[in-house]
């Protein structure tokens, strides 16, 4: 049975690199003919010169062709401590990338830059995640998973329970992890949406509104759950649930997403864009505070709400990130999540995981750094 089961994973996960790449294959058979015709053809240089064309040609191959790229982050840990550990060491110029970071604070309307093709590459949280089953974007690395998001209340609100959410006005920013969140908990509880009074917000406004006391209850994530705690006191704050409530159901992940389109194009870009970032998973596990540090510098923001934000979410390193993504447990992962999708009417239909989780270009940059 375990054999069974083995050859099972494999062939799922061969399936997986099927779907999702189409000029991986073709790339290599490229590039190995034109090697061989180039050794084929042309007469021998002499000695004395080999020596130096060799050292040239080692040179050419460590200094790739420098590409622009224009990458979405978010102004939170989660969304973007990958991104600046890899341009602070260094690991996207070693990969011959040109990064410009272009800042969004919700997934869709980031996923909505790249379809337009204003953005190349870019991270979302899982709440959007429900936009690369609906086919707009993939998803081909992913980072960590989240226990950061919340639902808050204050203690004169009359709330103490989920289940006092029940005619009452909750902030919440559609097509967010935040959104997910609370959906779970009024499953939990026996409610709906049409047993409370949803109004859309963004991140700031929901800040604004609950510390007001503009409304009864939000849902959010760090830094601005951080924020509340100081503006209120701690002591006046009442958290309903949070994200990790609700682990043993769904895994929640943080991941970098790409239009089909640009994927497509550019597999050699996936690759070199994916090392980068595995460099820098595993730098930032042996230097989280440096990486705090250098979060809280670039979205100048406190560093103890940086690290609050740090402490909730698990971070993977390269080992974990190339095993989760290549033995079938991300993609379960997501198979759950599109799942919740349809349930809560984000997507009509689930569509097979393989055609949007991509993990051949981590399994490609993985391999070329081990080996």
């Amino acid at each position: 049975m375990k054999r069974i089961a083995a050859w099972i994973t494999l062939l799922a996960l061969l399936g997986m690199l099927a779907g999702c790449s189409k000029q991986g294959s073709a790339q290599t058979e490229t590039s190995a003919q034109a090697e061989t015709e180039a050794q084929s053809s042309g007469e021998s240089e002499p000695q004395a010169d080999e020596g130096a064309e060799t050292e040239g040609e080692t040179a050419a191959e460590e200094m790739p062709e420098p590409v622009n790229l224009r990458v979405a982050y978010h102004p939170n840990f989660g969304g973007n401590n990958l991104y600046i550990t890899a341009e602070k060491n260094g690991f996207f110029e070693e990969e011959g990338l040109i990064v410009e970071p272009v800042k969004f604070t919700a997934g869709p309307q980031e996923v909505a830059a790249m379809v337009a093709g204003d953005v190349d590459i870019g991270y979302i949280g899982h709440g959007a995640t429900f936009l690369a089953v609906q086919r707009q974007v993939n998803v081909f690395l992913t980072e960590f998973l989240g226990n950061g998001d919340e639902i808050l209340t204050y203690k004169d609100s009359g709330i103490t329970s989920l289940e006092d959410l029940k005619g009452k006005t909750i902030a919440t920013a559609p097509g967010t992890s935040g959104e997910t969140v609370l959906n779970l908990a009024l499953e939990k509880a026996g409610l709906t949406s049409d047993d409370v009074n949803i109004v859309n917000m963004d991140a700031a406004g929901m800040v604004a509104a609950i510390v007001g006391k503009k409304v009864d209850a939000c849902t959010l994530w760090p830094p601005q759950t951080t924020e509340v705690r100081k503006a209120m006191g701690e002591d006046n704050i009442v958290s309903l649930a949070t994200i990790g409530d609700f682990r043993d159901q769904f895994a929640f992940p943080g991941h970098w997403v790409v239009t089909p389109k640009f994927m497509d194009e550019n597999p050699d870009i996936m690759v070199r864009f994916s090392r980068a970032m595995l460099k820098a998973m595993d730098y930032r596990k042996e230097h989280p505070e440096e990486t705090a540090e250098n979060v809280a510098e670039f979205i100048d923001a406190p560093l103890d709400s940086v690290m609050e934000e740090m402490n909730r979410i698990d971070m993977f390193d390269a080992d974990y990130c190339y095993q989760v993504m290549t033995d079938g447990t991300a993609a379960q992962w997501y198979d759950a999540l599109q799942n919740l999708y349809v349930k809560d009417g984000s997507v009509e239909k689930t569509v097979p995981v393989e055609e949007w989780f991509c993990p051949e270009f981590v399994k490609e940059a993985y391999e070329s750094m081990k080996n």
